[in-house]
């Protein structure tokens, strides 16, 4: 999952919905922008957390992934040298 741009969509969606409330309650220009700014560096920070969390969540799958992975490799080496020794006669 690429979670690359998952704190700027978060920011801008909340900077969205910012800009249509105050548009709507009827603040002014300046008071507008200083809101949308606050929102947008909060929602940012909180869109990183988030991505920071998803990236940990895959890295411990693909590690998981991976220990199966090398489990399996070495039961089908020892089956394939329990299978050689019954071969050989011993």
């Amino acid at each position: 999952m690429n979670t690359k741009n998952i704190p700027a969509i978060i920011a801008l969606s909340a900077g969205a919905v910012t800009s249509i409330i105050t548009f709507a309650l009827g603040y002014e220009v300046k008071a507008m922008l200083g809101i949308l700014l606050a929102v947008l560096l909060l929602f940012y920070v909180a869109g990183l957390i988030v991505k920071s969390i998803l990236d940990k969540f895959q890295e411990e799958i693909k590690r998981k992934e991976e220990e199966e992975e090398r489990l399996r490799k070495e039961e089908e080496e020892r089956e394939g040298a329990v299978i050689e020794k019954e071969a050989a006669g011993e």
